[in-house]
């Protein structure tokens, strides 16, 4: 099959993972499609899946890619009844056939996952970075499944994507930074590919620009939507601090760090509630250090987070705590006061009234103020998130044209949130750490 220099590139490596990551019109769809054809014509009887991220992108690109190369090799489509046409397309299962007995499947990540069953020879991902706003990680859930659907005897077993990139998100960490011998990635700019008319690149020129240009045409990974927040060199150093947990409990405590006997400790806690809705997230600092200890990341509801608070902050030496009370957050600094977490929480005067447990998010006021002590903390190196989907959602955190600070469409913050109270109520650590709330909250 015809392919560009870097279509080439990107067939011939060895590795069992691969993606091609390139700009729009760089003919990265074309490559994971041509990718494709080729093990099921020199793997007869192996079976693929090909994905992506909405089944109308499936019908209008990842699909059509594939039924075009298929009549220009081996002539038009047959009845799908005929078994011994050179190739058929099953609409009703979305599958395509070839005579010797190779199959590709159509399937969305939309419902992940559906994606469990069946044994493959290899995968290919479309558009794989693109998430969904509801659930931005979702393709990674999909990839980590499919992976274990590699296991068709005598067949190549390999997996690989094609996209372009969007942000530092999980194709960056998977495909870039880990740098693992069994991945391996191209780039491919819109420039090189030779079949795109001569004004396809100057026209997107004239209507692109910055970073999102880069992204566009280049196929760069870079933060797009507005001036990111964050220093981008920090952040990219801070990936290479980030460590997988030493120890995870139920699913949601994370633990870096055990705690020294005399060591003090500091947390932030940015709350939501149900299961439904956003994350809640505690994240616990080394006073001295900075350096990130443990962190409680879940979709929890009231009771549970204030339980689990307060275990892991008695845990840590009675860490001094800043705890969201915007909202029903206050239910849960409510429940942190009655069982018994007085002394070592962080009080905040209301209104020159009288002083309140727990961290007030004002939108005018407090939120930005907090954010931009801890932008300084990650400039200066001050805070080390242990966490890596921490340092990754500060990569994707935005100042958007009018200014305010705030997460990439899409993306959550939940996370950056609690760093940025934790970074707040650290200067105080030691001047309230022995002020007990005098009564629950009540607005």
């Amino acid at each position: 099959i015809g392919l560009m220099p870097k279509q080439a590139e990107f067939i011939a490596a060895p590795q069992k993972y691969k993606g091609l990551i390139g700009g729009v019109g760089s003919g990265k769809t074309d490559g994971g499609g041509r990718y494709a054809v080729t093990l099921m014509m020199e793997h007869p009887g192996i079976r693929g899946t090909a994905t992506a991220p909405t089944f109308s992108m499936l019908q209008h690109a990842t699909l059509i890619s594939v039924m075009d190369l298929l009549t220009d090799i081996l002539g038009p489509e047959g009845d799908d009844r005929d078994e011994k046409a050179a190739w058929r397309y099953m609409k009703a299962d979305k599958i395509i056939k070839l005579k010797n007995g190779s199959s590709l499947m159509f399937q969305s990540t939309a419902e992940y996952d559906h994606l469990r069953g069946p044994t493959l020879g290899f995968f290919w991902m479309d558009e794989a970075a693109l998430g969904s706003p509801n659930r931005p990680d979702h393709q990674y859930e999909a990839f980590k499944i499919l992976q274990a659907r590699l296991r068709q005897t005598g067949m190549p077993c390999v997996g690989f994507i094609s996209t372009t990139p969007k942000g530092f998100n999980w194709v960056y960490r998977e495909f870039v930074e880990k740098k693992n011998r069994n991945y391996f990635m191209v780039q491919v700019s819109s420039r090189e590919n030779w079949f795109n008319p001569a004004e396809y690149v100057p026209d997107l020129e004239d209507s692109y620009e910055g970073e999102f240009a880069q992204q566009e045409i280049e196929g760069a990974f870079v933060i797009v939507g507005g001036t990111a927040f964050f220093d981008g060199d920090r952040l990219r150093a801070m990936l290479k601090d980030t460590l997988e947990p030493m120890e995870v409990r139920q699913g949601c405590v994370s633990i870096w760090e055990k705690p020294n006997v005399a060591g003090k400790y500091f947390a932030g806690g940015d709350l939501a509630w149900g299961r439904t809705g956003a994350y809640s997230c505690l994240s616990i600092f080394d006073c001295q250090t900075g350096v990130q200890m443990a962190e409680i990341h879940g979709r929890l509801e009231k009771d549970e987070m204030a339980q689990m608070s307060v275990e892991l902050c008695q845990e840590y030496n009675n860490a001094f705590v800043g705890m969201e009370n915007n909202g029903e957050g206050r239910t849960i600094v409510n429940t942190m006061v009655e069982m018994g977490y007085r002394q070592n929480m962080y009080h905040q005067d209301w209104k020159g009234k009288r002083e309140i447990p727990g961290w007030r998010t004002h939108g005018a006021t407090t939120r930005p103020e907090m954010l931009d002590k801890l932008e300084i903390a990650v400039r200066n190196r001050a805070l080390i998130p242990r966490c890596r989907e921490a340092v990754e959602e500060m990569m994707m955190f935005e100042r958007d044209d009018s200014g305010v600070p705030q997460a990439v469409s899409g993306r959550r913050s939940d996370r950056v949130m609690s760093l940025a109270i934790a970074q707040a109520v650290r200067p105080f650590a030691r001047s309230l750490s022995g002020q007990a709330a005098r009564q629950p909250v009540s607005f």
